[in-house]
């Protein structure tokens, strides 16, 4: 591949990235920006790659195309996955062979759960209504593809920490044959972190396994699998380490390996061997190749710890903002949260206050589906800027005043 200026050296110390710093501008200036006339705020779904990380994507892209299958079928191909997958197994304090390449957290996570071979016809499984969609369809799915009995719990935002872990406890203390439990360590609809230790503790003294599903968790908060007793992960790398689309991983623990059967009957790896759980085809070999870049920025800028200080103080500099604002529901604790926050207006649907918000103050966010209900999330990413959270509050302030008075109105 060409060579490149290692433009990573231009990124400010990390100590030098306290969360209200000046200096976050240089940070920005390593990123794209869209001159779009709406603010986005929906860095929950894609995070932007850094211009170091695009440019080395579009290098790999480059290489690959010109090489084809030689290079695809060869050493140096098998080399930047291996390396990839020791780089990602360093991240989460696990060991490379517990290691296995996707290219999303849902299909990880379906991995997971659709292999998952340690259920009996009547053998429960649990979820929870702020679980992500599509893991939520996965685990329901069970009932049909394993005999399983399905149980959903419900929650309702807000929700406190120690009430959290107080329904998690009496779930599965009380759910007969409990055998598996879907968990999320940061909720997708209110970006709330999850007490994964504590549940997953509690999980095992019960028997039960655990499936966590760390889409928004890694990157923004620190994942060590050990730490947290984890067994069984599933991981996307677009959203907060700012890696190319359409690549993610899985982890299992080598012990556990067994309760995830072959995928399909894959015969290509030995039954021993974590790569034998998923035969996708094409590799994403450009993203595998750009990825570490994406790593090395993440470093650079401090890692988790230095991302999740900044992303709390944009995410708390527009929420203590409109906290007081009649009507106004904020869905998401101030503490043990992220990027994500999750609102709502008495009188308004989700789907019309986020239109309100794109249409007439230019501010993009998205709605969410919590079950029972629907949210609107606003995500911010760390090169979000003061100015766009205050439009943001300016929108809600208005919306918020104006679905009050008309509550008020007595019908002519």
């Amino acid at each position: 591949m060409r060579h490149r200026p290692d433009s990573l050296a231009t990124l400010p110390a990390a100590a030098d990235l306290t969360p209200g710093s000046a200096r976050w501008r240089e940070v920005a200036a390593l990123y794209p920006r869209s001159g779009d006339a709406a603010v986005n705020l929906e860095h929950g779904y894609f995070s932007p790659m850094a211009l170091p990380v695009q440019a080395a994507f579009e290098d790999a892209i480059r290489y690959t195309n010109a090489h084809l299958s030689p290079f695809l079928r060869g050493e140096r191909a098998r080399e930047a996955t291996d390396t990839l997958r020791a780089r990602l197994a360093a991240l989460i304090n696990a060991a490379p062979h517990e290691i296995l390449l996707t290219r999303s957290a849902s299909e990880s996570m379906q991995v997971l759960i659709g292999q998952y071979a340690g259920l009996q016809p009547g053998d429960a499984v649990l979820w929870s209504n702020l679980d992500y969609p599509a893991m939520r369809y996965a685990m329901a799915w069970l009932e049909g593809r394993r005999g399983a009995a399905p149980v959903e719990m419900a929650l309702t935002l807000p929700l406190g920490r120690e009430e959290m872990l107080q329904r998690y406890a009496a779930m599965l203390r009380d759910t007969p044959r409990l055998k598996l439990l879907l968990l999320s360590q940061v909720f997708p609809a209110n970006g709330q972190i999850v007490p994964v230790r504590e549940i997953v503790a509690m999980a095992r003294e019960r028997g039960v396994d655990v499936l966590v599903d760390s889409a928004h968790a890694l990157g923004q908060v620190e994942v060590d699998v050990q730490a947290l007793g984890v067994d069984f992960a599933g991981f996307n790398l677009h959203k907060w380490i700012g890696a190319p689309p359409g690549l993610g991983f899985v982890y299992i623990r080598a012990l556990k390996l067994a309760l995830i059967e072959p995928h399909f009957g894959d015969r290509d790896y030995p039954a021993d061997d974590i790569r034998s759980r998923l035969h996708a085809g094409m590799p994403p070999i450009s993203a595998i190749m750009a990825t570490p870049t994406a790593l090395d920025f993440h470093e650079r800028l401090g890692g988790a710890a230095v991302k999740r200080a900044r992303l709390d103080w944009l995410r708390k500099y527009w929420t203590e903002r409109v906290a007081g604002l009649p009507g106004l529901q904020l869905l998401t604790p101030k503490e043990d949260a992220g990027a994500l926050a999750a609102f709502s207006i008495d009188g308004m649907s989700a789907r019309e206050l986020q239109a309100a918000l794109v249409e007439r103050f230019g501010v993009f966010t998205v709605e969410r589906s919590v079950g029972f209900t629907d949210v609107v999330r606003a995500t911010v990413a760390i090169t979000t800027e003061t100015r766009e959270l205050d439009r943001l509050v300016e929108g809600l302030t208005v919306l918020a005043q104006e679905a009050s008075s008309a509550a008020q109105t007595p019908p002519a």
